[in-house]
């Protein structure tokens, strides 16, 4: 008799488990899904910036004595002060090198869906990873299928993660890690793109 009771306890705990893990999943895809509807409303933000020349914005580069060459700038209304408007407390969604590489990709692929902060379960597919990772960002047709994926180095010996690139790679999906102080121009992006 003990036994039945042991392998319904079991059967209640392993029961109890996949349901925890079901409603974190569906959680996690409820945010991408609301923070992409966020940025599909606000694409008319992407429109400017495509019609504006992209800024250049310094970021920290190692200068031949292997000193820092100063602080990053950023060109928008990051720094205004408190009586600049209504939202100037908060800060900016992007800034620094993920600003200058989101102007970059907007510049060089007008044609293209850029998504700042995206998930490569989403880029990918659901089913092609168990855990999400963040990526920096995903390129899309305007269908909104990902046709690839760019990631900031995080350091100066940083390399492409190779669970990020196999994934990606089984999906179709191009990828690329870009060191911050050294995007590529809007020519080798677009012929990144398109395959040259």
């Amino acid at each position: 008799m003990a036994w039945i009771f042991f392998f319904i306890s079991v059967l209640a705990l392993v029961w109890l488990a996949l349901l925890v893990r079901r409603r974190r999943r569906d959680h996690l895809e409820a945010e991408q899904a609301r923070a992409m509807a966020f940025l599909m409303e606000n694409g008319g933000a992407g429109a400017a910036a495509d019609a504006a020349p992209v800024p250049v914005v310094a970021s920290p580069a190692a200068a031949p004595g292997g000193d820092v060459a100063g602080p990053a700038r950023t060109p928008m209304a990051a720094k205004a002060g408190p009586g600049a408007g209504p939202g100037a407390s908060r800060r900016p969604y992007l800034d620094g090198a993920p600003l200058a590489a989101f102007l970059r990709l907007k510049a060089a692929l007008p044609g293209h869906e850029i998504f700042p902060r995206g998930s490569l379960r989403r880029a990918a597919g659901l089913d092609a990873i168990d855990k999400d990772v963040l990526l920096d960002f995903v390129i899309c047709t305007p269908a909104l299928e990902p046709v690839a994926v760019v990631d900031l180095a995080r350091g100066p010996k940083s390399v492409a993660d190779p669970v990020k690139r196999d994934t990606l790679q089984r999906a179709g999906v191009r990828y690329a890690c870009w060191r911050r102080e050294a995007l590529p121009e809007a020519a080798a992006i677009t012929a990144w793109i398109e395959g040259a």
